[in-house]
């Protein structure tokens, strides 16, 4: 791992004692790493799901574990009223929110020329207008002195990933919609901030891969800048941080929260590939301007 990065958490945790976050998403991967780091710092956490019940009942037993209170709520951002349902429960439950962190998202990966309509709408129902609906609900249960809102985006809006066009065209309206409502609610004292954690290792990226994941995680990890794999616990840190009120002038925009891995994906690329044709003798030194070489 070394080459001069060592991976810690850290314990700079901003202070969200007397806060209530609530968390779509947060039954598994960096949803449930976000649930958890929000409890770390203090707040009480709502903790939602879709499919998976159990993950997030255990979820809302570690938040518990922590001393803070947890909810455990069903919702499917894709229909209008399982959103208000969720709020009228929120409102019921904790009387407030401080904190709303966007995680979910579905969708169907195919190349685009695949896509049905049912496929664009599903997709964009969740990522876009449920997450305006949240956004709606949560700030009319937010108080004078405003919230924080968070929403995590996807490398997919960055680079080409096959089979994320329809995922990223509606990631890509999400970070558009943090723009115009960090605008329309600062004014509030509600900021609105959206975070890209790139190629992030969990669960999800083990399913997508199957059996080429150790394969691809020991690349990612061979030729990320920092020589490391972004882990749902190190982008859900970033998330609490933004939820601080130190982090109040980070407002309408998107931060890459990936170690510049996206950034550096066209010199890992070529890297790699100067690295097979070596191996194959094609030649006996990489081309002047790549990458340093790393091991395969």
């Amino acid at each position: 791992m070394g080459r001069g990065y060592r991976r810690i958490m850290t314990n700079d945790a901003p202070d969200l004692r007397d806060h209530v976050a609530v968390v779509t998403g947060s039954a598994r991967g960096l949803g449930a790493a976000t649930a958890r780091r929000l409890a770390a710092c203090g707040a009480d956490v709502v903790v939602t799901y879709r499919k998976n019940a159990d993950m997030a009942e255990a979820v809302a037993a570690d938040v518990r574990a922590q001393g803070r209170r947890a909810w455990v709520h069903h919702v499917d951002l894709g229909e209008e009223a399982s959103v208000d349902a969720l709020f009228d429960a929120v409102a019921a439950d904790a009387g407030r929110v401080d904190i709303l962190v966007l995680n979910a998202a579905a969708t169907s990966f195919r190349p685009l020329l695949d896509a049905e309509r049912r496929h664009l709408e599903r997709t964009f129902a969740i990522s876009v207008y449920g997450s305006l609906q949240c956004v709606q609900r949560a700030v009319a249960l937010m108080p004078e002195s405003g919230g924080r809102i968070v929403a995590v985006s996807g490398a997919d809006t960055r680079t080409w990933i096959p089979g994320h066009g329809l995922l990223g065209a509606a990631k890509a309206a999400l970070e558009n919609m943090v723009s115009y409502l960090g605008c329309e609610l600062g004014a509030r004292g509600v900021t609105v901030v959206g975070v890209s954690p790139g190629w992030m290792d969990g669960d999800s990226i083990q399913q997508m891969l199957g059996p080429f994941y150790e394969a691809a995680m020991r690349t990612e990890r061979d030729t990320h800048p920092m020589r490391v794999t972004v882990s749902p616990e190190e982008v859900a840190e970033v998330v609490s941080l933004l939820c601080g009120d130190s982090a109040r002038w980070f407002n309408g925009t998107t931060i890459d929260a990936d170690g510049a891995g996206v950034f550096a994906f066209c010199g890992r690329y070529s890297t790699v590939g100067a690295k097979l044709s070596m191996a194959r003798g094609k030649m006996t030194e990489p081309p002047a301007g790549a990458a340093p070489a790393v091991p395969l």
